[in-house]
């Protein structure tokens, strides 16, 4: 009866993650961009990024419908020959500027220091639109970005770019970046509401308008913040403002690692701190196995509620892969990414505790 009962509720559980998922689906529709007459700041932080950053640069040249922008580069104490490469835009375009970074503060983190800076000397635009280096963008994209912002009346937006894979382990786990808030955040709510519990947001691509940016204090107030995209948006919704994560599939890319090691080192940096404790670890951990890898092993002993579970939870994982333009097939291999995901978790606190995590030659 026990046995028969958690497989109904896991059944229950996977049945809200299809339709959650199924209604993000229809709400986060592509927006039409108009043309953008305000005062854009397009601001990215660069460290050990020659091989990334003129593929983006180049997609900032052509940008359409915006007529004042500019953009600025912050060269963060780079070690290798970002300087050069940004150097050829700056000569060429007028609006492109690059910025050296100063020393790194003891109390601050890396990127965040960088944004700050940029943001703190582009604080007369209107709007502050934050880019990582290894981001690929549409000609259209800031104007699309900003339209959306402005048409649903929010302070700030995160278009969550489609994140490329290549990599066994990236076909294993980047798709759970999109499917994790897809599925189990209601998007409409959670970009009207204020809330900080209902938040989501990709660094990668964040714009915001700079009185509430300032007003949430900005960077500075999370400076030492290893998850610095989902942090500022927190931050602005504590100071009252409205925002949140949209589909930025179709207007941005980007392929954050290129094989295992890198994906690894990345993730482990950062998921200590996105479950605070080790028993919060410990017991997300529990609960994936539960939701997401029980239900398969329910499956294989012939169950029937096992299977269904796990075709419904894949079911969920199609509708972030055909919203985010990613793989379809990848999802079949959920139970899979949720033991990779838990691997990374353990590590990532193993990693913490013996003070080894670092990011781009800096300690954290």
């Amino acid at each position: 009866m026990v046995c028969t009962s958690l497989n109904l509720i896991i059944l229950i559980f996977s049945i809200f993650l299809l339709i959650n998922s199924i209604n993000n689906y229809f709400y986060l529709r592509p927006t039409k961009p108009g043309v953008v007459d305000s005062k854009i700041a397009i601001l990215v932080p660069a460290r050990n990024e020659e091989h990334n950053i003129k593929n983006l640069l180049s997609d900032l040249s052509e940008q359409i419908l915006l007529s004042d922008y500019s953009v600025a580069i912050l060269n963060d104490n780079s070690t290798d020959s970002t300087v050069d490469a940004v150097q050829a835009y700056v000569n060429q375009y007028e609006n492109f500027e690059i910025m050296e970074g100063k020393a790194l503060p003891s109390e601050w983190l890396g990127k965040n220091y960088a944004c700050h800076q940029l943001a703190v000397a582009k604080s007369d635009a209107k709007f502050l639109v934050f880019l990582d280096a290894d981001v690929r963008v549409s000609k259209d994209a800031i104007a699309t970005a900003i339209s959306e912002l402005q048409s649903k009346n929010s302070d700030f937006i995160s278009p969550y770019p489609k994140q490329i894979a290549k990599s066994w382990s990236e076909y294993l786990i980047q798709p759970l970046l999109q499917w994790s808030w897809l599925s189990t955040l209601p998007i409409k709510l959670a970009q009207r509401s204020s809330r900080p519990s209902l938040t989501a947001a990709n660094g990668q691509f964040f714009v915001v308008q700079t009185q509430a940016y300032i007003a949430s204090g900005g960077h500075k107030a999370i400076k030492g913040e290893v998850i610095d995209d989902m942090e500022l948006a927190k931050s602005l919704k504590r100071a009252g403002f409205k925002g949140g994560v949209s589909n930025g599939s179709k207007i941005a890319s980007c392929r954050m690692y290129q094989n295992w090691p890198q994906l690894r080192n990345g993730y482990q940096k950062s998921l200590w701190r996105a479950f605070n404790s080790i028993p919060n670890a410990i017991g997300v951990s529990m609960l994936l196995i539960l939701f997401f890898v029980y239900p398969f092993y329910e499956m294989l002993k012939g169950s029937l509620i096992g299977l269904l579970s796990y075709l419904l939870i894949v079911l969920s994982r199609m509708v972030a892969a055909k919203l985010s333009r990613g793989n379809l097939l990848a999802s079949f291999l959920h139970p899979l990414s949720i033991l990779l995901f838990i691997y990374l978790l353990i590590t990532s606190w193993i990693q913490h505790s013996r003070g080894n995590l670092s990011w781009k030659g800096r300690k954290l």
